[in-house]
């Protein structure tokens, strides 16, 4: 049987979301209590109400979000074998919230881990910020790394189609205030998407699995929350 790891993170009220997106909201929509006499039979059930951003919780991105081209896809227009690939976890853990990953501490991680990048393969980065900050939602939210465009063109390059990482965006919290999201701007040249928000990457760091992360098929999405999960055949 295969070995699972849960990359994502908990769905929940409260949740730190990125600024200006919409905050997630659980609410109870009809309880145990009130079935029992709407039905007034032994049978009951309860659900719960979601009101969440499509980039709320652990999510890919859709090229539309980023691309505002008629012909730039929606997340139900992209094709689901983009979800579900080879990956990689990079350990870039080193690199401060105040500095970027570049090209050179991708292939220093590459060298250490003695890992390679296949085609249409995901490239995933623990930086560690989710370990050490999440507690914590103003340096969750606005004190983290990314990636800065050489390091994204070195990963287009080698034919990765997906790049993920332990933060709220792949761009680096600085960017908030920069507005020049040069990570975002590459996935939009190349068109390829992206991963944010992810958890427990210290479990996979320097390892090589299956990457799942299958979107839901909204409508015209610009994203979608997912599961994503690390699958390991050993």
């Amino acid at each position: 049987m295969p070995r699972l790891i849960d990359l994502t993170q908990e769905i929940y009220n409260g949740m730190p979301v990125y600024p200006g997106h919409q905050r997630t909201s659980i609410f109870q929509v009809k309880t145990h209590e009130e079935t029992k006499l709407q039905y007034k039979t032994e049978h009951t059930s309860t659900t719960l109400g979601i009101l969440l951003c499509d980039h709320g919780p652990t999510h890919v991105d859709a090229i539309n979000h980023i691309d505002s081209s008629p012909d730039a896809p929606s997340i139900d227009q992209l094709p689901i074998e983009l979800f579900y690939t080879p990956a990689i976890c990079l350990d870039v853990s080193a690199v401060k919230p105040d500095q970027y990953i570049t090209a050179d501490v991708l292939r220093g991680a590459l060298a250490r881990s003695g890992l390679t990048i296949k085609p249409k393969s995901a490239v995933l980065c623990y930086t560690g910020h989710y370990n050490r900050n999440y507690h914590n939602p103003e340096k969750w939210l606005y004190e983290y790394t990314g990636l800065d465009r050489g390091a994204m063109l070195f990963l287009a390059d080698q034919g990765v189609i997906n790049v993920g990482i332990d933060a709220p965006s792949i761009d680096a919290g600085t960017e908030l205030k920069l507005k020049n999201y040069p990570a975002h701007r590459v996935c939009r040249e190349r068109r390829l998407v992206n991963t944010e928000n992810l958890a427990n990457l210290d479990k996979v760091a320097g390892r090589e699995f299956i990457f799942s992360c299958l979107p839901l098929p909204i409508r015209g999405g610009t994203g979608s929350p997912i599961r994503a999960v690390a699958i390991f055949e050993d």
